[in-house]
């Protein structure tokens, strides 16, 4: 593996032993170090264990990350990253990061996974990382296997680093991943009110209505709050707001009178000078954000 630039480098690397992505990992790591650059290493805890002890009297100047508790969603786990990233970046020029990744054992998700890595590539193209995502290829989907390549401009192989073929632009591949879904179940129209504070009122009771608990009511509240003041801001104000369910979870619909936009990116590119914070913060309290053109008007439906 070669020195970097000052952008992000978005590797893979698919090991098939333990002691392969030890040994890799080790060693990628350590170059970094020596030339004062920052370190990160995301795994499963036995993994962060058996790292911890690898790297010996390195692993003081390592960062350790839980991906148990950080892959629960791609916002939150952009989000996770993005936070120790911004904290080892404080210290130095630069970065290397190691990261195990978690796809889940429901194929349906598998998309929603892929999806989060290609953001990953715009999401961070501003930071001066070199991150390798590792995948233990034991027991590795074909599919996912084929993601990898397609997420990922270079995997690290026997061979050495090779570049991918099957690359994708991560704006063709985010926007073909997120197509529009289907119409909610029992959909039906509660109005946006007066003002924001009415749409709230009238979003927490059915909130309430629907059972859902008190702290995922209010993550839900900030997330709409969010989204629908970006309606009013660039969509021309809010048509309708509407309320079902999307595959057993409680969603909530926000119809604005815009054209609308086409960017599959939206809430999933880490704050910068410029770009402002409210989509990142609204996905993160969420499982998924949908924004997409129908018969109502442009739509934002939020899934809690």
């Amino acid at each position: 593996m070669n020195s970097h630039s000052t952008d992000l480098r978005h590797d893979a690397l698919v090991y098939d032993s333990l002691e392969e992505y030890v040994t890799t990992a080790v060693a990628f790591l350590r170059e970094g170090l020596r030339v004062g650059e920052g370190a990160v290493v995301a795994h499963t805890r036995p993994g962060l264990a058996v790292m911890r002890e690898a790297l010996g009297d390195d692993a003081a100047s390592v960062a350790f990350v839980d991906v148990g508790e950080a892959y629960t969603r791609p916002a939150r786990t952009l989000a996770a990253y993005h936070a120790v990233y911004a904290d080892q970046l404080v210290r130095t020029p630069s970065l290397r990061a190691v990261a195990d990744v978690q796809f889940g054992p429901d194929p349906a998700e598998w998309d929603l996974w892929a999806a989060y890595e290609a953001v990953f590539n715009e999401s961070f193209a501003h930071l001066p990382a070199w991150v390798v995502c590792t995948y233990d290829g034991r027991n590795l989907p074909d599919a996912i296997r084929d993601a990898v390549w397609r997420t990922h401009p270079t995997v690290v192989t026997e061979d050495g680093p090779a570049v991918s073929d099957r690359y994708e632009d991560p704006e063709r591949l985010l926007r073909r991943a997120t197509v529009p879904p289907a119409p909610l179940v029992s959909r039906r129209s509660i109005g946006f009110g007066r003002d924001a504070e009415e749409f709230r009122e009238r979003l927490a009771r059915e909130l309430d209505l629907a059972g859902v608990p008190e702290q995922r009511s209010l993550e839900m509240l900030l997330a709409a709050t969010e989204v629908a003041a970006n309606a009013v801001r660039h969509g021309g104000g809010v048509r309708d707001v509407l309320v079902g369910r999307a595959a057993g979870r409680f969603a909530c619909e926000i119809v604005d009178t815009g054209p609308g936009f086409d960017e599959p990116a939206a809430g999933y590119l880490a704050p910068r000078p410029g770009s402002g914070s409210g989509l990142w913060v609204a996905r993160q309290l969420t499982w998924q954000i949908y924004f997409f053109r129908a018969a109502d008007g442009f739509t934002a439906r939020i899934v809690l």
